[in-house]
């Protein structure tokens, strides 16, 4: 009997992320992958690189022909919205889009909700797969290595953006401590120079660095130093229990086990497990949702939390500081990315974020 074929698009696929996941799936012999892409020529080297066969220019081609199994929405920020309501609503069993999800908190919760009224597992980002072992390490956390958690930090502050790559962040927390945050209080810092707002944008809707405090579900605080311009702190998330410690980076999370002259590392039998890309992952495990639906890792959910709490380090900011309880009830509340993450690089310019030209077949966006 012959093996299933899965329907998969990748919106995006030859933009500077959308390229990655466009390999991912290209690459596994179980899918059958249509490029979405309105870059004309850029978008026919990247199908042929990749042995693409089937371009289309727009999501309404992909959806009214047949509805595909997985599609992958790789999208600027102020079109990613619209794409997974539309893909939802057309009966796309596995959605993903990338970070930020949204601009408008509001829109997070539209895409998170009517994918789980209809049945559509929705992921966004990779950050599961960022720090190798990551799953694994919040599990072994999780069954009580290290005790009962007293402490948490994301050791390197928030230092350029909260609802870009602050959101991984903050997702991985949630994750290694298993707890949700219930109250925030926050500082932020002047955005970086050549961040611009959309016309009508509010001044304080832009995004920026951010530190502060985040009061966690299971009586724990999550401290966020403020950003040290000098400092290179590769260590995502730190966490202490009652019986060690563990350190989230790269290239293995640092597990110490026990107390003061006891202590020791730790080195658990998944650091030899397999070590599988961030891109492979989630295009395993959207095929492997399309056949079963539902929540899945690195999720729609977990991103629109992350936003939430970024929002609420805002509006504490804003409110002197103030501690600011989630659920947020404005859901109207908004950050801006950097352009080139609101528009993409063929409006915005590939110059806004330092490339001098689109991303190429092979290697990295010229910079």
């Amino acid at each position: 009997m012959a093996k299933k074929k899965y329907r998969v698009g990748v919106v995006g696929g030859a933009g500077t992320w959308g390229r990655r996941y466009l390999g991912a799936f290209a690459e596994r012999e179980d899918c059958e992958v249509i490029l979405v892409d309105r870059a004309g020529d850029r978008a026919r080297q990247f199908a042929e690189h990749f042995g693409v066969e089937t371009v289309l220019d727009n999501l309404d081609d992909l959806l009214t022909d047949k509805v595909p199994d997985v599609v992958s929405t790789i999208l600027p920020v102020s079109q990613t919205h619209g794409a997974v309501l539309a893909c939802a609503e057309a009966g796309v069993k596995a959605i993903s889009c990338e970070k930020p999800m949204a601009v408008e908190l509001s829109h997070a919760d539209e895409m998170v909700d009517l994918c789980r009224e209809k049945g559509a597992a929705f992921a966004c980002g990779t950050a599961y797969w960022e720090v190798p072992q990551l799953i694994e390490t919040a599990e072994w956390i999780a069954q009580g290595h290290i005790g009962a958690l007293q402490r948490a930090a994301i050791p390197g502050g928030l230092p350029k953006e909260l609802s870009g790559a602050g959101c991984v962040q903050l997702t991985q927390m949630r994750l290694v401590t298993g707890m949700e945050v219930e109250w925030v209080e926050g500082w932020v810092l002047p955005p970086e120079g050549g961040w611009t707002l959309p016309e009508g944008a509010a001044e304080h809707e832009i995004d920026c660095p951010a530190y502060g405090r985040l009061g966690l579900s299971g009586g724990i605080v999550c401290e966020i130093p403020a950003p040290r311009a000098e400092a290179d702190i590769s260590c995502r998330v730190w966490v202490e229990g009652e019986q060690g410690q563990a350190w989230i980076n790269a290239p293995m999370p640092t597990l110490i086990g026990g107390k003061g002259s006891e202590s020791t590392p730790v080195y658990p039998d998944f650091f030899t497990g397999e070590r599988r890309g961030p891109f492979k992952s989630i295009a395993a495990q959207l095929v492997q949702a399309s056949e079963t639906g539902g929540e899945v890792l690195c999720s729609g959910h977990d991103y629109r939390q992350a936003l939430e709490i970024a929002l609420a380090l805002k509006l504490s900011a804003r409110n002197g500081h103030k501690r600011v309880y989630l659920p947020l009830p404005d859901r109207s509340l908004r950050i801006y990315p950097h352009i080139y993450r609101l528009q993409g690089g063929d409006i915005a310019g590939w110059e806004s974020i330092g490339y001098t030209g689109p991303p190429e077949v092979e290697g990295k966006p010229k910079r």
